[in-house]
Parts: C-alpha cells; structure tokens; sequence
C-alpha cells in the first residue's frame, strides 16, 4: 500500500502544483513526511536525511559565482560577445553549444559539464533568441555524447564493465560498447534536432545584424578574468586526472578543482574584490527550485524504499511481448532513472537480464544494452537529476528558472517517448552483435 500511495503523491504533487501554481517540492514534502513516518514507521530523520545534499550544493556554488557576473552586467555583454564571434548567426547557436559540451564531456569533466558550460551557453543562447529549453537540450544531450564514450567516459565505462560481469571477453565488449554508444549518439542527434525544430525562433539581435558588442568595463574585466580561471581549473586538472593516472598530486588537484569548490572559492574572490552588491546576488539564490528539487527527491527516495524499485523489474521480467520488449525496456530504464542514478541504479538492475532475454526471445544483445543505456539517460534533463538540476542552476537568468524547471519536467517526459519510437522502428538494431 505504501508504494501506490507513494506514487499517487507524486502525481498528486505534480498537478497540484502545477495548477494552482504552488511549490510541487512543498507538497512533495509533507507527502513524504506523512506516508514515511505513518505508513512505513520510518523515523523523520531518516527521511531528511533523503535530502539531495550534492545537488543543492550545486545548486548554490554555481549561483553564488554567477551571480555575481550577473548581477554586474558581464554575462550579458559576454553573451554578445560570443555571439559576434560567431558571425551573429543565431541559428548555429544551439549546435554549437550541443558541440562544445560534447567536446567538453568528452574530455573528462563528465557530469560536471553543464556547471562548466552552462553560464556561458545559456548568455549566449539568450543573446541570439534561443529558447531556454532548447539551450538545456543541447547542452544536457550534448554532454551525453561526450561523457558516454567507451573510451574515458564515465557512464561508458560502467557499461563495459557491467557487459564483462555478463560474461562477455572484453575484445567482444569493446566492440559492442562503441556500437551502443554509436547508436546512442543517433538518437541523441535526432533529439536535438526535433527539440530545434519544435522550439527554435530566433528575435532579431543588434549584435546579429552586425553591430560590434560593448567593451567590458573594468569591474567586468576582473570577472571575466575570474570568469575564465575558474573555467581552465575546473577543465583541465579532471583532463589531465582522467588521461595520466596514479599521479598524488594530480588526483589531490582534481579534488581542489571540483566546480562546486571552484565556484565557492570564485564567489568568495568576488566578494572580497566587491564585484557585486553581495545581497543581490544572495536575494537571487533560486530558493523556489531547490525547494521544489529538495521535496520531490524526498518523496522519490521514500518510494524507493517503499520498493519501486522491485516493483519495476517485477513487472519487466514478466510476459512482454517480443515486439514490445525495446518499448518496454526504455519505458522502465527511463522511468527508474527519472528518480535515481542511471548508472549507479539503473544499468546495473538492468544489465544482467540482457543475456536471458536475449537468448529467450532471440533479440540482437547490442539492442537490449542500447535501450537500457539511453532509456536511462533519457531523462538526464530531469530537475531531479544531478544533470538536469545543475543545469537549470547554471543558467544565470534568475526569471527563467523556476519556468525552466517546469518545462524540463516536460522534456524528461518527452525524450523517452522519442527514445521508444527510435527503438521500435529499429534505430538500435543498425549494429548487429
């Protein structure tokens, strides 16, 4: 009982919220709170203690430090600037940004990508016209790109290993993980494109038409140069980490250049140097969105421990038809990472039944891994998520925040449905095992 209760709050919270314009994480809260404490018998502390720590940690750090070059007019005169340089074709926007973060993923900053990227995409984004939305598509799916590969990516590391622990040798592994990630990185193609296509409209910009952007002002110069430090710490020490291993010193240095450490240290440089009027930029913490990230993971985690979880893989280790067996892979690894970790949860729960279904109902294996590894990162533009929270935190305009947390709920929902489609028409199935 306590599991449907559960996941009737959820819904419960979403579309209260939603349609009378109050804080889904308030109510998400006190749901957690009374089916945990008069449901379960869990204790109060145990659930604060659900609390996503990281994630508002985050959330803080990144609005702290961008804040600041906010609220002194940088990131606005930097976004024209990066948008002249580009020929002031706004069009280009959006695949630029999906680009760099590809690249920057795939150089080794993973997860922390969209606290790297996001300030400067989101400015320039907002410059060129370029819904909100589609920015945090681009940069969220981009990343993905990058930070799955097989070789250095973090997300693709996990799936080889998990596909060795199936008993598969590790030549054969490394052939199928390039063909998962190749045909992770068609779909993810097709879902930036789609989202363009729906969400682009581009106003008329004067940096557009031509017009050469302001010059920084000498307050915007020191943040700019702060700006850019902070950039090439939290960058190339994880680069250098990931490529030259068993080093001390560089693994001591990569834990110093974490962006949340960085980003504090920037903020505290900021303050000290007086680059902004520090209440302002305190006053436009989005209080709203961690509220609402805080509540919901709660009731999320509560669920879990109520056994959603099993609850879920009870029902995909049962009669499926053939046909409907990708459909319902992607449906449940999206629907299990919308509330947990992809690859902590999800690909680890779901890996090991690829061999028996496989052999069972005489699927391609390269298929099953497919639909379990972009199913799960389907979602990956959640609020929920680590990804899609530090994100929407990165964009630096306080006024789209909360809107945009709401619309990448939207989103989380939509890329799976695209995901599913993609399956059954057979876009995973090009690479035979």
């Amino acid at each position: 009982m306590a599991l449907w209760l559960c996941i009737i709050a959820i819904v419960i919270s979403i579309l209260v919220g939603w349609k009378f314009k109050l804080n889904t994480g308030i109510l998400a809260m006190g749901f957690a709170f009374v089916i945990g404490i008069c449901v379960m018998g869990m204790k109060a502390s145990a659930i604060i203690a659900f609390w996503p720590t990281t994630i508002v940690f985050y959330l803080l750090s990144i609005s702290l430090f961008f804040n600041y070059a906010t609220e002194n007019g940088t990131m606005e005169v930097l976004g024209q600037k990066l948008l002249y340089a580009m020929g002031g074709n706004a069009k280009l926007v959006p695949f630029a940004i999906a680009a760099v973060s590809a690249i920057v993923g795939g150089l080794g900053a993973g997860a922390s990508t969209p606290a790297i990227v996001g300030p400067f995409a989101f400015v320039m984004a907002a410059t060129a016209g370029v819904n909100p939305v589609l920015t945090a598509i681009a940069i969220t799916f981009g990343n993905l790109v990058g930070s799955n590969n097989p070789y250095n990516g973090y997300g693709g590391s996990i799936s080889k290993n998990l596909i060795i622990a199936n008993g598969v040798d590790e030549v054969t592994t490394m052939d199928w993980s390039l063909k998962i990630w190749f045909n992770c990185c068609i779909i993810t193609i097709i879902i930036i494109v789609l989202f363009y296509l729906v969400l682009k409209g581009h106003k008329a910009d004067k940096v557009a038409m031509g017009q050469r952007p302001p010059a920084f002002n000498p307050i915007q110069k020191r943040t700019v140069t702060i700006l850019l430090a902070a950039f090439f710490l939290m960058v190339v020490p994880p680069i250098l980490n990931t490529w030259i291993q068993g080093v001390a010193i560089l693994s001591t240095l990569n834990q110093l250049c974490q962006p949340q450490v960085i980003m504090m240290l920037g903020a505290l440089l900021c303050a000290v140097l007086k680059l902004g009027d520090e209440k302002t930029v305190i006053r436009k913490i989005p209080i709203s969105t961690i509220v609402m990230i805080v509540g919901v993971y709660s009731l999320i985690k509560v669920a879990a421990e109520a056994g959603l979880v099993d609850f879920i893989s009870g029902i995909l280790s049962s009669s499926i038809p053939r046909l409907l067996v990708p459909a319902a892979i992607v449906l449940f690894a999206a629907f299990l990472s919308f509330f947990s970790s992809s690859t902590s949860t999800v690909m680890p729960l779901m890996y090991p039944m690829v061999p028996a279904l496989a052999a069972s109902l005489s699927l391609n294996p390269i298929t099953l891994y497919t639909c379990i590894f972009f199913g799960g990162l389907a979602t990956a533009c959640s609020p929920f998520s680590t990804g899609g929270a530090v994100c929407i935190a990165a964009n630096p305009y306080e006024d789209q925040k909360e809107l945009l947390s709401n619309k990448m709920i939207v989103a989380a929902l939509v890329c799976p449905v695209i995901t599913i489609i993609a399956a059954e028409l057979g876009l995973f199935s090009l690479f035979q095992a």
